[in-house]
């Protein structure tokens, strides 16, 4: 026995030290070493090399059956790694820390924003951020899989006694060699995984790992302090750990913060493509743990055969099974399939034992009832396989200590692989939301290239208002300010006029006419608009008279002439007696009757098929002229052209409910009011968007307003200027005309509450909605005073999901949606000087609203 080993067990003291004691510090048991940029590899402290790559995960929601299936069997080749390697798949689910760098993006994003808008936002931000700092149900949570797989070289360093009289160059440039030919065939193996797999893998860098670790081990510094950047010249395993941990045989404690660990004791019952989404639903931090290894064939081949030998001549029913089933698993084993050992652990955090419980019955329910299979919570072993979950820390030989592998198949284990998260938002951010798993969901309507003309689809009482409100204020967070017209025929909108310096207009019978729609610049546009109106009111007051083409080009006709004799008598005057012709200094604004003089002069030109076209035309226009029912909304207005700059106008045309005739041609009016606004020199490159409360105004089944609405679409969307149109019954968007045409154009759709029934109608009546996201339409919910579901996809269903909308008090008192609350929101602006101080008020007060007394 060599001298060493000799006084080493001859002293006591010093062999029971080389047994118990443990290393000074945790970091000494940590395999990690150095980090190989170039090749994104980590050296390993046994000589092992290493890779670890964050998996961009699927939003599982909108997904159907076959796109599931698909994303879950293209994993298949993680698991053809050779038997000198180990696969590791850490699935996290953690919340967010108050200072985490993308909350602090969308924070100090646009910083030219209008000062309600960014009022508004920070006070969303700042309920977020106050969320990630207590544990409740609007705290947000992110989720990340990460793939490691880490090598074993097979080459090992079989060094002799003579070699160390060799020179040492020579000693040197074998060891160099056998470790290039060992990162050269991982590199190889690394490289089949990237380019086989569909979805995409993103290497991680020593910071990225070293960021990972510092996380789990100082769970609460790691969210209040910046830490030192990776040291190239120092070990990895010496730079995460800041405070030392308290070990035990069942938990590691840091910093207050204990873990609990979880394995499953069996193969899932019932283990199918998709289940592990399950875990998504989960409201608390967790991560789930899957080591695979890869045995030998010959051992795997041993195992069965030995398993069939005493199985061979069994007389019990539960043995009878056991064979049928090794039968059945060797010939899949000959048709390609692979069988792995998998230890399946989930770590669960919490800094009481309550709270640890309580987190470990919802793990449970979802694996017994769910999966249908047990799972064992490890008393004595908890703290090893926690250990073993961190990427790159586990090795085949912890298998044999803790005995929890459990032998799949390749074909099975494919669907253990975690790629599901919840909705994770748009590129193109103007506000902020959460998914119904607690995901951040930056959003916005402005996310397509080339058009955002929108749909909203809910019932009444759903918060669609409340909710396209949200969209407005975020939206006036862009640089420059848009514009921003509303449509209304209710007070949803009025504290938006009173906080964005709006102009309201309001149309009633019993009042002068706000404008005219003969007001503006008579260009092509104007002349072909007046056409559409003019016509459009002889079909409404006379559906039987057909409009041909001889009375459009007869009505264009007048209203040139109209126009331009006008414009000939605006510019003379009588100078000491004298008519003199001078620049008119105010813009030319027709009436019906100088339209209806000039359509009747036609009548002059001898031709009797003009006296035919024209004098219907005349009696049919009887009610819009003269002492006509509508004629006070045709003629010139005192105000004549607008000087208004104002960037918000909100259009009330409510008190014209009971007339649909007049309703429909003023709401034309108006959208050529808004057309007009938008042509003006001081708006050109300025976005805009239109809501459209009731695009029911425009009139029912007439194809004519289906031109209308097409046309005036297209204008706004080469204006860089957006529709959202809203309807309390979505059956609207497919039973008129108007609505059709609305519908046809809409590049964003968004639905909130509505009846199963008319899921299922627009389902049979369009092809954007299929079985996944009908069924995720069925079960939004809205919450009075509490939040209101919210689903949303583009034209092409590439990008889909649902999130839930919560209100922050200003928010609410923003959008008044009901008459108590806008009565009291009236009352608060008129005792309260300062508008600022009446919001604040209203919010403090009431922060749901106005009780209802029942």
């Amino acid at each position: 026995m060599p001298k060493i080993f000799e006084e080493a067990l001859s002293k006591r003291e010093l062999f029971t030290k080389s047994l118990f004691t443990r290393p000074e510090s945790l970091s000494k048991l940590m395999p990690y070493d150095g980090f190989i940029k170039e090749e994104n590899v980590f050296q390993l402290k046994d000589g092992s090399l290493g890779a670890v790559f964050k998996v961009e995960l699927l939003e599982h929601e909108a997904m159907t059956e076959e796109q599931i299936l698909r994303a879950v069997s293209s994993t298949k080749n993680w698991f053809s790694l050779p038997e000198n390697c180990v696969l590791q798949i850490q699935y996290e689910q953690s919340n967010y820390s108050y200072f985490d760098k993308r909350l602090k993006s969308l924070e100090n994003s646009y910083e030219k924003a209008h000062p309600v808008s960014k009022i508004l936002f920070s006070e969303k931000i700042k309920k977020l951020k106050e969320s990630c700092q207590t544990v409740q149900e609007s705290s947000p949570l992110k989720r990340q899989t990460l793939l490691s797989v880490r090598y074993f070289p097979e080459s090992k360093s079989t060094i002799k006694v003579s070699d160390y009289y060799q020179r040492g160059e020579g000693l040197i440039h074998r060891e160099m060699r056998n470790f290039i030919f060992d990162l050269q065939a991982f590199k190889h193996l690394l490289k089949n995984i990237e380019s086989n797999s569909e979805l995409k893998l993103a290497p991680l860098t020593d910071s990225d790992l070293l960021d990972y670790l510092r996380k789990f081990f100082n769970p609460k510094t790691y969210y209040k302090r910046e830490f030192a950047p990776s040291n190239k010249s120092r070990s990895l395993s010496d730079q995460f750990l800041f405070n030392s941990p308290r070990l035990d045989y069942s938990t590691i404690e840091r910093e207050g913060v204990k873990t609990r660990t979880l394995s499953l004791k069996t193969s899932p019952l019932y283990a199918y493509d998709g289940g592990m989404a399950y875990f998504v639903g989960l409201d608390f931090p967790f991560k789930l743990s899957l080591n695979f290894s890869f045995p030998t064939k010959s051992k795997v081949k041993k195992f069965f055969g030995i398993k069939e030998f005493f199985l061979e001549n069994t007389l019990s029913a539960k043995g009878k099974i056991q064979k049928e089933e090794i039968k059945e698993v060797q010939d899949k084993l000959a048709r390609d399939d692979r069988c792995l050992h998998l230890t399946f652990n989930i770590i669960i955090e919490g800094e009481t034992d309550d709270e640890l419980d309580e987190r470990t019955r919802k793990i449970c329910h979802v694996f017994h009832n769910k999966l249908e299979c047990e799972v064992i919570e490890e008393d004595d072993i908890g703290l090893g396989l926690c250990l073993n979950s961190l990427p790159l820390n586990y090795t085949p030989d912890a298998d044999y200590s803790t005995q929890r592998a459990i032998r799949v198949l390749r074909s099975d284990a494919v669907k253990f692989v975690p790629i599901f998260n919840s909705f994770e938002g748009l590129k193109r951010p103007l506000s902020v939301f959460l998914s119904r798993e607690n995901n951040i969901i930056p959003f916005s309507l402005t996310e397509n290239e080339t058009s955002n003309h929108t749909c909203v689809l809910a019932d009444t009482g759903s918060g669609k208002s409340a909710f396209v409100i949200e969209c407005i204020q975020a939206a006036k967070r862009m640089s420059p300010e848009p514009l921003v017209f509303i449509i209304d025929k209710k007070s949803s909108y009025s504290m938006l006029s009173e906080y964005y310096d709006g102009e309201l207009t309001i149309f009633d019978r019993s009042k002068e006419v706000p404008f005219s729609p003969f007001r503006g610049i008579y260009d092509e546009e104007k002349i072909a608009f007046l056409t559409k109106l003019i016509s459009l009111s002889v079909k409404l007051t006379s559906p039987s008279f057909e409009i041909e083409s001889e009375h459009q080009t007869a009505i264009s006709k007048a209203l040139k002439l109209a126009y331009l004799k006008k414009c000939e008598r605006q510019g003379l005057s009588y100078v000491d007696g004298e008519l003199l012709k001078h620049e008119a200094s105010e813009s030319v604004e027709l009436s019906m009757e100088d339209f209806i003089v000039e359509l009747g002069s036609l009548v002059d030109d001898g031709k009797n098929r003009s006296k035919e076209v024209v004098e219907p035309l005349i009696s049919k226009l009887r009610p819009f002229y003269g002492d006509g029912i509508y004629s006070k909304f045709f003629s010139a207005t005192q105000n004549g052209e607008s000087k208004s700059n104002k960037l918000f106008y909100i259009y009330d045309l409510d008190a014209l409910d009971g007339d649909p005739v007049l309703q429909t041609l003023m709401t034309m009016s108006v959208i050529e009011e808004i057309r007009r606004i938008l042509a003006l020199p001081e708006n050109q490159g300025r976005t805009g968007f239109l809501v459209m409360e009731e695009f029911a105004m425009l009139g029912r089944n007439n194809p004519a307003f289906r031109d209308f609405a097409i046309d005036f679409a297209e204008t706004m969307r080469k204006r860089g200027c957006w529709l959202i149109t809203l309807t309390p019954r979505p059956q609207n968007y497919f039973d008129l005309e108007v609505g059709k045409a609305f519908w046809g154009v809409a590049s964003n759709f968004v639905f909130l509450q509505m009846n199963p029934d008319s899921c299922d109608f627009i389902a049979k009546n369009s092809s954007l909605l299929d079985e996944a996201n009908s069924e995720i339409i069925k079960s939004l919910r809205t919450r009075n005073g509490e939040y209101a579901d919210v689903f949303y996809m583009n034209k092409e269903k590439t990008t889909q999901g649902s999130f839930r909308y919560r209100q922050t008090a200003l928010d609410r008192w923003m959008s008044p949606t009901n008459a108590l609350d806008a009565r009291e929101a009236i009352k608060a602006l008129q005792t309260h000087p300062n508008k600022w101080e009446a919001l604040r008020y209203l919010a403090e007060t009431y922060p749901k609203g106005v009780p209802s007394k029942s």
